[in-house]
């Protein structure tokens, strides 16, 4: 699943997860908002704005006039993308396929359609059980079980994963948890937040975690195509690039909030890929990477770097061999998953100059940079300043 766009990612400022009691459980306080809630979350029935941003003689049909609007706008924004990303699902399917066993527990968190959840089903899993925050997706993904004749096998949960209890929303502690609750940033739909929470209360020791691990890498690009659309020079010989000093070097912005693909844009890479992050789905916590870190890289080629790129990659297992990325070339052949995540994007000025407008970074082969690497509290989202070294 991927975040709603947003200059600044939301991801990691919009939710609110449970305070947690003294028998482990929440008790319904809201405590941390710092954790990503997902979109058209209502399982509390706490949102009761209906679809009904159109005038009054607006067409709306009666199917859509009863939903909320983040329901339908995170649908259309990255569902359909989602399910139609046909590698994804394979690299669901046989992770599961892998990993369920004929005695197996599975809980999925974000179950939405329930398509992972019937692939569990499907794997030979004793019984499933899939949480989903959204009333109406809840109801939707039981009438999809229904259909597919697995509703004897899976039990759907309207409610938040920090909600559900053992001994009453599952019968016993899970063997297997899947999700996907990545966003364009690896963690920036707060997946370590649910995921390690659900380690802690639901999953029985040993229990297999799909996806196991990813990492969050990053490459120095440079781009004529995207410095045309985020700065300006002259206009018909009239100078106007003092307007430079209101380009915003500060937020990673998602390539589809541009409305570009970037393997469709034309930019060199003048760093290549560096690691900036590395999670452990089975060990790590939020805040288990650091505030700041400093990387030292070298420049493989000569320009100017307009953009740190942003792409990840998740592992099915904890040995690597089932990879999905979302590098570029990577998805070059694959428009659904451009379209539901992307890459993201930082704009880069030269961070050891100090001027009334962003100076850019020209760097020579050879040359040697520091990248100041800042992570928020949740480790949701990024920041990067970029300088010689």
């Amino acid at each position: 699943m991927a975040e709603p766009a947003a200059s600044k990612p939301v991801a990691a400022t919009a939710a609110e997860v449970d305070e947690v009691d003294e028998d482990g459980y929440d008790d319904g306080a809201h405590a941390n908002a710092n954790t990503w809630l997902p979109p058209g979350a209502d399982c509390a029935g706490d949102e009761t704005t209906l679809y009904d941003t159109l005038e009054e003689h607006f067409w709306l049909p009666e199917r859509l006039a009863t939903k909320t609007s983040s329901l339908v706008e995170a649908v259309n924004d990255f569902h359909f993308a989602m399910l139609n990303d046909h590698d994804r699902n394979s690299f669901y399917k046989k992770a599961l396929t892998e990993a369920v066993k004929p005695t197996d527990i599975v809980l999925e968190i974000g179950t939405g359609s329930g398509l992972l959840a019937m692939m569990s089903a499907q794997a030979g899993a004793e019984h499933v059980y899939a949480v989903e925050a959204n009333r109406d997706l809840t109801a939707l993904a039981q009438k999809l079980i229904k259909q597919n004749d697995l509703d004897k096998k899976i039990t759907v949960i309207n409610k938040l994963s920090t909600h559900v209890k053992v001994g009453e929303d599952i019968p016993r502690k899970a063997n297997v948890l899947v999700s996907e609750i990545l966003g364009t940033l690896l963690l920036g739909e707060s997946a370590l937040a649910f995921v390690s929470e659900c380690r802690q209360r639901h999953l029985a020791p040993g229990a297999t975690i799909i996806p196991a691990a990813g990492s969050q890498f990053i490459s120095l690009i440079q781009s004529e195509e995207i410095a045309s659309i985020t700065s300006v020079g002259a206009v018909e010989n009239i100078n106007l690039d003092g307007f430079d000093a209101l380009q915003d070097t500060v937020n990673v912005v998602f390539t589809k909030q541009y409305g570009f693909r970037l393997s469709s844009v034309d930019y060199k890479t003048i760093v290549p890929r560096v690691c900036v992050a590395e999670v452990d789905f089975y060990e790590d916590n939020p805040g288990s990477l650091p505030l700041e870190k400093r990387i030292h890289v070298t420049c493989e080629k000569s320009g100017t770097i307009h953009c740190v790129m942003l792409f990840w990659e998740a592992y099915a297992d904890r040995e690597r061999t089932q990879v999905m990325s979302t590098d570029p070339e990577a998805t070059r052949d694959n428009f659904p998953r451009d379209m539901q995540w992307g890459q993201a994007l930082q704009l880069v000025e030269d961070a050891s100059k100090n001027e009334i407008r962003p100076v850019p970074l020209v760097v020579k082969e050879g040359d040697e940079l520091e990248i100041i690497v800042r992570f928020s509290a949740d480790s949701a989202v990024m920041q990067f300043q970029v300088m010689p070294a």
